[in-house]
Order: C-alpha cells, then sequence, then structure tokens
C-alpha cells in the first residue's frame, strides 16, 4: 500500500505545484494551448491510473483478509 500511496502523490503534487512553477504558470502556449491547462489535463489523466491502482491495491487487501478470517460456520 505505500507504494500506491507513494505514486497517488506524485500527480496530486505535480497539479497542487503547478500555479507556483514558472515554466507552467506562464504566457507560453504548449501545442497551441495555454501551458497550465496541458500541464493540469495531463497530469489529470495521469491520476486516473493511480486512483485505479490504489483502489485494486486495497481491494485485494479487503479480500485477503476476508479470506482469511473464519466465518461463524467455520468455527
Amino acid at each position: 500500500m505505500p507504494l500506491a500511496l507513494t505514486l497517488l502523490a506524485v500527480p496530486v503534487a505535480a497539479l497542487l505545484a503547478a500555479v507556483w512553477l514558472p515554466f507552467v504558470n506562464g504566457p507560453q502556449l504548449w501545442l497551441g494551448l495555454p501551458s497550465l491547462l496541458v500541464w493540469s489535463v495531463g497530469w489529470v489523466l495521469a491520476l486516473t491510473p493511480a486512483l485505479a491502482y490504489v483502489e485494486r491495491c486495497r481491494n485485494a487487501t479487503t479480500t485477503a483478509t476476508a479470506t482469511a478470517t473464519p466465518t461463524r460456520e467455520e468455527r
């Protein structure tokens, strides 16, 4: 789980730092669009698989815990 949260922290930090990065928050255009827009869209697209990975890890942990604990009928 720590790896999943670390992977999630990278796009979140990039999105939060966008307004303070001078090469992002400036008057230049990237691909004909404002650089802040391209930066934000790119990191939002990177955030989606990171969130999916965190959710998959969380569900795998929950499933492993649920199958490891005996039910009332098994006792």
